[in-house]
């Protein structure tokens, strides 16, 4: 997209700081509750916690009072696409299973998207004490630190092999007859694979189901650290459409310091048995 405007940016940067205050004051809670909490379950089977829709609810609430015009979309509230100029993309909790265990690897993910292109991606991890922001056009940050994606290596060459590369259970499962020499990972969060890969420490990252609230902010991060997030299978999930319901959606991702490589490397994982 364009290069935002002025005002536009200024919506873009009261948007940010209005999160950030949203989830300065979510986080003790969040961090209190991670390994405490009772499990519900889906009508698909996921887990879903209290917290998440506690979360949601505070979120929506805070979001709604600073910009009253703005739609939202949600992955524990409202799953189809508003016809609004500005929408918030929210997964109050990514990494349910994590934080269900007390394992800290989750984060809270929040983009703003423009036209339906997000435009400020927030990933905040609190267990971990770390917070990644990026607006279009502004760079990606680390708690105040830019990030810079890393330049991709060969994948096949095991001189490499300590450099981690994020990766779902079935994708890693692929990877040995793949050739990949890499140091997968199944972390258990798309969102914040993706942040990693922002941050230059993950090579890649490769998500074969995930939703729009999975990689929306993230994709933000990567493509303002220099990256490219790119659709390998499926329907692109971005730019967002009005009325579509992204419950039912999903679209094999992948996200590295380039197109050709991030597609490269997904393609090879993914054709595999």
């Amino acid at each position: 997209m364009p290069p935002l405007s002025t005002a536009e940016l200024d919506v873009v940067t009261r948007a940010r700081d209005a999160v950030m205050a949203s989830l300065d004051r979510l986080r003790p809670r969040l961090v209190g509750a991670s390994g405490r909490v009772e499990v519900e379950a889906k009508p698909d089977g996921t887990p879903v916690t209290a917290i998440d829709h506690e979360t949601d609810e505070r979120l929506a609430q805070d979001l709604a009072t600073a910009f009253p015009y703005h739609g939202v979309l949600s992955e524990e509230r409202e799953t189809r696409a508003p016809a609004t100029e500005w929408t918030w993309i929210i997964d109050p909790i990514d990494g349910t299973s994590n934080f269900i265990a007390g394992l800290p690897y989750w984060c809270v993910s929040v983009a703003l998207a423009y036209g339906g292109v997000p435009v400020l991606g927030i990933v905040d991890a609190p267990a971990l004490d770390r917070r990644y922001v990026a607006i279009t056009g502004q760079g990606a940050t680390l708690d105040g630190r830019h990030l810079q994606v890393r330049a991709p290596v060969d994948w096949r060459d095991g001189r490499y092999g300590y450099l981690p590369v994020m990766l779902t259970t079935g994708t890693a499962r692929r990877a040995r007859h793949a050739g990949l020499r890499l140091n997968p990972r199944v972390m258990g969060s798309t969102a914040l694979d993706l942040a990693v890969v922002a941050e230059g420490v993950a090579v890649a990252s490769v998500a074969v189901r995930p939703h729009v609230w999975d990689v929306a902010a993230g994709a933000v991060l990567v493509e303002a650290a220099g990256g490219q997030l790119v659709t390998v299978d499926g329907s692109p999930l971005l730019p967002l459409h009005a009325g579509e319901d992204h419950a039912k959606r999903t679209a094999a991702t992948a996200a590295a310091g380039t197109h050709r490589y991030a597609h490269g490397l997904a393609t090879a994982l993914l054709d595999r048995p």
